[in-house]
């Protein structure tokens, strides 16, 4: 998808200009999910109490489902990912942290993990 592309929220899958300007009403067509929503918003901001960075707004309970906001406006980086990335480099930094997944010095494998699999059942040496 362009970087300058609206895509989907959820999903992520880039959005016709049929569909702009976004109607209360629009559901994507690839996840059903609502479009018209705080999440597809410029204006939302988990970071902030009420999520809304737009003062004036009136405040929106659920940021997933179709509301009436008259401040809504699309935004390109809506869509984050699965995380899926971020969740495999956290890993890899986390077995770094505590020696994991790497072989000893001599060439063998962490004699404490063999131990750990062992208990939990998963090597049978």
């Amino acid at each position: 998808m362009e970087s300058d592309a609206i895509g989907c929220w959820r999903c992520g899958v880039a959005l016709q200009q049929e569909l702009f300007p976004i109607g209360r009403e629009e559901v994507c067509p690839s996840c059903n999910a609502d479009l018209h929503a705080c999440k597809l918003c410029r204006f939302f901001n988990p970071s902030v109490s009420d999520a809304c960075d737009e003062p004036v707004a009136v405040q929106v309970n659920n940021k997933e489902r179709a509301n009436f906001c008259d401040y809504f406006k699309a935004t390109p980086g809506a869509f984050k990912g699965s995380g899926s990335v971020n969740a495999a480099a956290s890993r890899t930094e986390l077995d770094a942290l505590f020696g994991l997944g790497e072989a000893s010095p001599t060439g063998e494998a962490d004699p404490g993990r063999a131990d750990l699999d062992r208990l939990f059942g998963l090597r049978d040496d």
